[in-house]
């Protein structure tokens, strides 16, 4: 989990997410194939027009993805995962290109964990963990190093915790043609205290025929962009 900090410059990031008409990103047992053709291509089209893609530690575990860009044209983003305990695998696919891949981390941990990902050329950003990790610093960070538009495909603690922080200027949220009726949710709180966030749609365009994006503003809450 993340916490709230004091305003800082940080990159604009918008949620990139599909999900069932329940409002489920993945079933009881993990299945979470929920896109079509036209939904890759827009996910693909938002990568290679933003400067890194985010996701938890839980997605790289359980998903493995390269987050690249290959349905569109363009240059992939900088691949950046939310990791507290540093738990995710060396060989993830998102350490292909080490010099472009970046973990955001605790501060507090042994230094043979952060020099194992150090010595292949991975990207360490760390910063205070005291039971939530201070997200505010690591996006300033991020800011600093040229990510000024971030996308992130996270998981549902990832998404709620950044929409709790007021850190989520859009939601681009495909609704596929399923219902699970159990399963994991796109914004899981986690122990964090329930919100109620507000959104304003900017664009509804339909996919594949039965699948439907819908671009959202987000009005509430909101951090201002410094």
């Amino acid at each position: 989990m993340i916490k709230i900090g004091e305003n800082l410059p940080r990159p604009y990031i918008i949620i990139f997410s599909t999900m069932t008409v329940d409002g489920k990103i993945a079933n009881s047992e993990g299945y979470s194939k929920l896109s079509c053709i036209d939904d890759f291509k827009l996910q693909h089209y938002l990568r290679s027009n933003s400067d890194g893609v985010m996701v938890g530690a839980n997605t790289v575990i359980k998903d493995n993805p390269s987050l690249t860009v290959r349905l569109v044209k363009g240059i992939s983003p900088y691949k950046i995962v939310v990791d507290s305990k540093l738990i995710v695998p060396i060989s993830s696919k998102i350490f292909s290109n080490p010099k472009k891949s970046i973990i955001i981390t605790s501060n507090n941990l042994n230094k043979e964990k952060y020099e194992i990902f150090e010595k292949i050329g991975v990207n360490i950003i760390k910063v205070d963990f005291k039971g939530v990790l201070d997200i505010d610093t690591a996006l300033k960070k991020l800011y600093d190093i040229g990510i000024k538009r971030l996308m992130v495909e996270g998981g549902g603690h990832l998404n709620y915790s950044l929409l709790y922080n007021g850190l989520v200027d859009e939601l681009w949220i495909t609704i596929s043609p399923f219902a699970f009726g159990g399963g994991t949710s796109i914004f899981e709180k986690g122990i964090l205290k329930e919100i109620k966030a507000e959104f304003y749609i900017k664009e509804i365009e339909n996919l594949c025929h039965n699948w439907v994006n819908i671009k959202y503003d987000v009005l509430y809450p909101k951090k201002p962009l410094i």
